[in-house]
């Protein structure tokens, strides 16, 4: 091969691993494209070389907008307002810094998960044994059926099982904790490295920390909660019409604080969310939104704090 055209083949290469680098971090991946960009990664060694380098890039421009004060210019108040280009382009190199973060692990989830999800999708699936499954936005399970065993991994995200009744017990299994049930109906969320489980009929048993001993039984309209890093195992009642709201399509905030409703609605958007103005973070905001409507929810939520948005469709949402 000539070196012009080995130049050649290298940049048309480059260009796609680019372009996967993009679509993976975009959340909309659909199962086919995954394996379509699996053939591609391993068509040729020098592919995967390429989505490596192309990865790094983008880890690197994230690393430089993550330090100190690199959004200080856009909170309210400040003594040297940016310019708007200077905002858009500050908001679309986080932008793509946050996509790189993101695609490396979110990439290993989806590569190993059977069924996903994208933003703002929900998808109702019937696993092997009849069991039923609805997975809500930006979620992944890896499945484990064999004879004699039920179990499912939620890799991310969360999702609604409807349990088959069997002698084989169901399990499912989240951020190193896991619940166990017969016939029942239950949910599980792994988001921000905390568990929880819901349950809305029967009973099942959450064990986490490593051990039968910190297993607890919990039963309809309570919730258990656990963390990644282990500590105990937390039950307590709940609201199902507000924490399961998502089963019928909506998103419902009573007196949240204004940070954790709008990391909450940033899962149902591809963009990354950046609220540049954390004075209004700990503001208690109650709403129910469309699960479907999530950038206007988003708005909406932060015109009730005075604070205004600014999307660059598919990279960036900025609230200042």
């Amino acid at each position: 091969m000539h070196e012009r055209d080995r130049h050649a083949a290298d940049d048309r290469v480059a260009r796609e691993a680019r372009d996967w680098v993009v679509r993976l971090a975009s959340g909309t991946v659909s199962d086919a494209e995954l394996a379509a960009f699996r053939a591609w990664h391993d068509a040729a060694p020098a592919h995967g070389r390429a989505f490596a380098r192309e990865r790094s890039f983008w880890q690197q421009l994230a690393a430089l907008d993550a330090r100190p004060g690199a959004l200080a210019g856009t909170e309210r108040g400040s003594a040297r307002p940016r310019s708007r280009r200077a905002v858009l382009a500050g908001a679309g190199a986080l932008a793509a810094g946050g996509a790189g973060l993101i695609v490396a692990p979110r990439l290993a989830r989806l590569w190993r998960a059977d069924v996903s999800t994208g933003f703002g999708e929900q998808r109702r699936v019937s696993l092997p044994d009849g069991t039923a499954a609805l997975l809500n936005t930006d979620s992944a399970l890896a499945l484990g059926f064999r004879p004699g065993v039920r179990r499912v991994a939620l890799l991310q995200g969360e999702a609604l099982f409807e349990v088959t009744p069997d002698a084989v017990p169901f399990r499912v299994a989240a951020l190193g904790g896991e619940v166990e049930a017969l016939g029942t109906g239950f949910a599980v969320r792994a988001v921000a490295g905390e568990a929880a489980v819901t349950v809305t009929d029967g009973r099942v048993r959450v064990s986490a920390g490593g051990g039968p001993d910190g297993a607890v039984e919990v039963r309809p309209r309570e919730q258990a909660r656990y963390r990644d890093a282990g500590g105990p195992v937390r039950v307590a009642a709940v609201d199902l019409d507000e924490v399961l709201s998502w089963r019928a399509g909506r998103i419902v905030f009573e007196g949240r604080p204004f940070g954790e409703a709008l990391a909450e609605l940033a899962r149902y958007v591809p963009e990354t969310v950046v609220l540049a103005d954390r004075r209004a973070a700990a503001e208690p905001v109650s709403a129910v939104f469309s699960v479907g409507q999530a950038v206007a929810a988003i708005a909406a939520l932060a015109a009730t704090q005075n604070l205004t948005m600014r999307r660059i469709p598919g990279l960036a949402i900025l609230i200042s």
